[in-house]
């Protein structure tokens, strides 16, 4: 038998501030790190420890100019008391790598690509010693991409030019003020308003180790009115590369003509990029053509998401929406044919093959599972649509339900299966009203409650956020590290509804105008925090604030920020405007005047008592014609693999 590993595009799979309340912190929680390096190594007899030196030392690198270089030597101590050079017989690893190489003989030699902060590690015998190396990186000139059509005396002009002529400035409009990206993030877009008669533009970045002038012409994509700029992908990478973990870097952009007549100058936006990078996979439903389930490897190399589920995994005809992966990537379950349906589709993703025969013999409408993938939790209202609605525990291989969860009359939704390594399980989940005649993706006035697994058994129900008329509260899911739950709410704008009587189209879940992400503690005894960054307008939606930020969902990571704070990530689907670039249109009219795409956001961990969230930005991966909903997380990008006689 032979093995056969495929490629994702072979299955058309895609490769995809403020601190918070003390009550609100992480853990036990390790930021990850990245590592590359050269060099010699072995076994030194006799070797008590090393030091490295200079322990602290400054590059400045310029692009295009030679590279610069730093001798490192190391000393060992003896077990006889005596010390002596054993530079070339350690070890040598960098990190973050792509700044500097080192050799074996312990000189480090800059790649001219970025800057930043680098740790060089001096090893042998499994003693180490470490040096911080600090690279400044400078450029300026034209964009890679487009020296052909900017004068290469581009920099002469704006150096020259003096007079500032307040109709000349151009205005910014996204990324928006107080963005945090992960730097492998690639594809992110300038969108800004050009000012007055300016044909030639400057975008500078200037940050603690990099200071970047590009000079471009404005682009303007069919149907739009203004300017939008990606930035080549080398010179957006020296961007973050150099930032990355080295707080805000200034972004504003000068314009003025090909004569330098006069300049305008922009208002000046903060942009931030975390120290470690974003892994993982994310899946996503769209609504594109008959709908597909989506997939993004944010450690591989394409820039578009492509299809990975379709009704052809079911029964030819019947779409796939709602989905849940294991934490591990390996398996999918996902809902099909929408509200009043709930066939469920048990997918193998290292074979790209149904688990179990479509469909399982139990419906379930939205599921989440453990935290080794052995179960997933679900629940079915869609039959009766009134009344208690208990929920399911499904083997993960099998598919067959294993357990029925009383909650003593409640009427579940929207499970959220906690995935932390430490401390007691947990399910929470949308309390619906259950004396109204709503579906599983249309609940009313829902408040949060919250299970836990002790000694076996599952507890009896309690309130985490109490439901209120007037408001629906909804969709919770659980932080990596188990401590924070996210959640939506939305106002009945068009009056408050009595008991039992279901939701106007303004506050039933089901992808509302008004919907907020909050922000609450699973301790309890602390009021939720909105997550006012985050849900905050750019400046294309001219101050607009209902804007649908719904399904909110945690990346299974906490990651370092900066030397001082670790951060997590989440993403949700919003009408809100990227940019310059309109919304998608709707998939159901009737709804929502718009569709939506998917944002992503950075959260600080740690002390404090306010928002901890920064502002978003649009995955730059998806499709921005159609509709995206529900992006789930995974650890890992499971390639595809069948077995072939």
């Amino acid at each position: 038998m032979t093995r056969l590993t495929l490629s994702p595009s072979a299955f058309c799979v895609a490769a995809i501030a403020a601190a918070l309340g003390c009550s609100f912190g992480p853990k036990n929680l390790q930021g990850g790190t990245g590592t590359a390096g050269t060099g010699g190594g072995g076994i030194i007899p006799g070797l008590l420890g090393l030091t490295i030196s200079p322990p602290t030392a400054s590059l400045t690198v310029a692009n295009g100019g030679p590279a610069q270089k730093q001798q490192y030597k190391v000393t060992g101590m003896i077990v006889n008391g005596q010390s002596r050079d054993v530079t070339a017989q350690v070890s040598y690893a960098v990190s973050p790598p792509g700044i500097v190489m080192v050799s074996s003989s312990g000189l480090a030699v800059t790649t001219g690509t970025s800057g930043g902060v680098v740790t060089i590690t001096a090893s042998a015998n499994g003693l180490s010693a470490k040096a911080t190396l600090t690279v400044s990186y400078t450029f300026i000139g034209a964009d890679p991409g487009m020296t052909s059509t900017v004068p290469t005396n581009a920099p002469t002009i704006f150096t020259a030019t003096t007079t500032d002529t307040p109709s000349r400035a151009p205005q910014l409009i996204y990324p928006n003020d107080g963005v945090l990206f992960p730097p492998n993030i690639s594809g992110i877009e300038i969108h800004f308003m050009p000012g007055d008669s300016n044909t030639l533009f400057e975008v500078s970045f200037v940050g603690a180790r990099a200071n970047i002038k590009s000079y471009i012409r404005c682009v303007t994509p069919a149907g739009i009115t203004g300017c939008i700029y990606l930035p080549d992908p080398g010179l957006w990478s020296a961007v973050a590369r150099s930032n990355a973990g080295q707080g805000q870097v200034t972004l504003r952009i000068r314009g003025t003509d090909d004569s330098g007549t006069a300049i305008g100058a922009s208002q000046t936006f903060h942009i931030q990029f975390s120290q470690d990078d974003i892994l993982g996979a994310l899946y996503y439903w769209t609504t594109s053509g008959k709908t597909a389930i989506m997939r993004w490897d944010f450690g591989g190399s394409t820039t578009t998401a492509v299809q990975y589920l379709t009704p052809a995994n079911t029964d030819g005809s019947t779409c796939v929406g709602c989905h849940a992966l294991s934490p591990d990537g390996t398996k999918l379950v996902a809902s099909a044919g929408g509200q009043n349906d709930g066939r469920l589709l048990l997918w193998d993703v290292s074979t790209n093959m149904a688990s179990q025969a479509f469909p399982l013999a139990q419906k379930s409408q939205f599921e989440s599972w453990n935290k080794d993938g052995s179960q997933f939790v679900g629940m079915y209202g869609d039959t009766n649509k009134k009344g208690p609605v208990n929920l399911m525990i499904f083997d993960g291989t099998t598919g067959t339900v294993t357990q029925t969860i009383d909650l003593g009359g409640l009427r579940a939704d929207h499970p959220d299966w906690s995935k932390n390594a430490t401390g007691p399980e947990t399910i929470v989940f949308t309390s619906v009203d259950a004396t109204a005649s709503t579906t599983d993706q249309r609940p009313a006035t829902g408040g949060i409650d919250y299970i836990q697994l002790n000694g076996g058994a599952w507890s009896a129900p309690k309130v985490l956020v109490p439901p209120q008329l007037g408001n629906n509260r909804y969709y919770p899911a659980i932080s990596p590290d188990g401590n924070l739950v996210v959640y939506d709410e939305s106002t009945c704008t068009k009056g408050t509804p009595t008991a039992g009587q279901a939701p106007d189209i303004t506050c039933d879940a089901d992808t509302d105008a008004t919907a907020t992400v909050f922000l609450t503690a699973l301790s309890g005894g602390v009021s939720p925090v909105a997550l006012t960054n985050a849900n905050a307008p750019g400046v294309a939606d001219a101050g607009n604030t209902s804007l649908t930020d719904s399904f909110p969902k945690w990346a299974p990571f906490v990651e370092t920020l900066d030397e001082f704070r670790q951060v997590v990530w989440l993403t949700f689907s919003s009408t809100r405007q990227y940019g310059l670039r309109s919304p998608p249109p709707p998939a159901n009219t009737s709804e929502t005047p718009k569709g939506t795409l998917i944002w992503m956001v950075g959260m600080v961990l740690g002390p404090g008592g306010t928002d901890p969230s920064f502002t978003a930005f649009a995955l730059p991966f998806q499709d921005i014609t159609t509709s995206n909903h529900i992006a789930q997380w995974t650890k890992k990008f499971v390639t595809i693999t069948i077995d072939q006689p």
